[in-house]
């Protein structure tokens, strides 16, 4: 009899998952990151993340960044596709932006407060990754998705 292993994963010390509710069009909040947060967050390929409800990939714009001096990796996503909702329980969140690397809290606390002051932005928050459902599957997709962008660009 085959034994199944279980790998168990804590994806919460080196992510930074920060919801933001804003209105406006996903472009013109990457700009305004880019300029408060002295990024350089670029438009790349649509992320496909699969929905087991309705069987189908579902599209999500993605801007990426990748900061030569930390090795810090921000990714810009929304919330919203007219299929349905990335993350059903965030529902009242329009954005996200995902930091892959270690943040003190007080670097935590200085990049969330940043956000909240950019005008037309109603709230930014950190999100606790153990209450995202499925979100060690979202990581990988993410992760698959940035290793065939780098394929194609090579």
């Amino acid at each position: 009899m085959a034994k199944k292993i279980k790998i168990d994963i804590d994806f919460s010390e080196d992510n930074l998952l920060i919801g933001i509710s804003c209105h406006k069009k996903d472009y013109w909040l990457a700009f305004k990151l880019n300029d408060i947060l002295n990024l350089d967050l670029i438009r790349i390929d649509d992320l496909s993340v699969y929905n087991s409800k309705q069987d189908i990939l579902i599209n999500y714009p993605l801007f990426n960044f990748i900061d030569p001096e930390t090795q810090f990796s921000y990714n810009f996503f929304s919330n919203h596709n007219p299929q349905g909702k990335l993350f059903i329980s965030q529902k009242t969140t329009d954005y996200f932006l995902l930091v892959n690397g270690r943040l003190s809290r007080n670097n935590k606390t200085k990049l969330i407060s940043s956000i909240k002051k950019i005008k037309n932005v109603l709230t930014a928050f950190e999100i606790e990754l153990a209450k995202i459902k499925d979100f060690e599957n979202f990581i990988s997709d993410l992760e698959l998705h940035m290793l065939e962008r780098s394929k194609t660009q090579k």
